[in-house]
């Protein structure tokens, strides 16, 4: 009987950790190669065109995960538009998950939704009337990418490729490898927008909205080349003077401490935002060697962001029971 006992008790406790809940999110890092994406910042393409971009938004749908040996799940009833120009953190909701290997996504509107009434969606919805628009009109459907910019030497030739069409609906697979560590797993995926223009020529300027032609071809560039996975560090601010920025305990009860270390002696701020990218706490003017205890009225999953310079870099996830 005692060894039936543990046999069960031990597979229960399988059971469990296998099918274990865990958070999900996706990160999205803005980038121009090596940079963070800024508007009006000059850059340059494959072929050597120097340019800059003005606007960049694009539609994100039927979004999965592959994960622990293979398993894939779809993350229903998910569009997301993103503003290249905005952090993007987008929660996925709680899975039986554990080991990513893969995301798969699409750019632009599944074709299930494409030719819907925009004004049937709440105004909070994605979907619904954006400014600028999203949206040309019931048979075309929605624009995937709206993505403009400047080229030519003096950044005075107006380029804009805004791609739509059901036969540019295009699965992107971008592999990856992340765990799952604090009942949540984090993705994080770079998104180089000079590849969005691989192989065209915006040096005279250019003004295409179609679902084909250079139009169609930016989307495809969003398939082949814009993804890959990304290790979550922004990389135009120097964070090389933080000696420790530590979050205890975690999890928590709702009470925590963030210690802070530094060689130089400059502020920081301090963001502490839940899973949907909401910021609960707010701490200026952090000097280098700062302890600053928290209290967290709500369990869940937190982020706490060390910020300089106006920018998250170093992040540290804390769980609230």
């Amino acid at each position: 009987m005692k060894k039936l006992l543990l046999l069960t008790t031990s597979f229960l406790m399988f059971s469990m950790a296998s099918f274990a809940q865990n958070s999900i999110q996706l990160n999205i890092h803005h980038k121009m190669e090596n940079a963070d994406f800024e508007i009006k910042e000059e850059t340059s393409n494959n072929l050597g065109n120097e340019l800059d971009f003005t606007l960049l938004f694009y539609y994100l749908s039927e979004i999965s995960i592959v994960h622990d040996g293979g398993t894939e799940t779809l993350i229903e009833d998910l569009w997301v538009l993103v503003n290249a120009a905005e952090a993007t953190q987008i929660d996925l909701g709680e899975h039986d998950i554990t080991s990513v290997e893969m995301v798969k996504l699409h750019v632009g509107v599944d074709p299930e939704h494409n030719h819907l009434d925009p004004a049937s969606h709440p105004a909070s919805h994605p979907l619904a009337p954006k400014f600028p628009s999203m949206h040309w009109g019931w048979d075309p459907g929605y624009f995937f990418v709206t993505l403009a910019g400047n080229g030519g030497t003096d950044l005075n030739q107006v380029f804009e490729l805004y791609g739509l069409g059901d036969p540019n609906y295009f699965t992107t697979e971008i592999p990856l490898t992340v765990e799952a560590e604090n009942n949540a797993v984090i993705i994080h995926v770079d998104a180089d927008y000079t590849r969005a223009l691989e192989n065209i020529d915006v040096s005279a300027g250019l003004i295409i909205h179609s679902d084909d032609g250079e139009a169609a071809h930016c989307v495809e560039n969003f398939r082949d080349y814009v993804f890959s996975e990304g290790d979550g560090i922004t990389a135009t601010v120097d964070f090389s003077e933080v000696n420790k920025f530590e979050v205890f305990p975690n999890p928590t009860n709702g009470f925590a401490t963030i210690n802070l270390e530094a060689s130089k002696d400059l502020n920081y701020q301090v963001s502490v935002t839940d899973i949907l990218g909401q910021q609960v706490l707010f701490f200026d003017a952090v000097n280098s060697n700062s302890t600053i205890d928290v209290q967290l009225e709500k369990a869940g999953f937190y982020f706490v962001n060390l910020i300089k310079e106006g920018q998250p870099v170093l992040t540290k996830k804390l769980i609230s029971k």
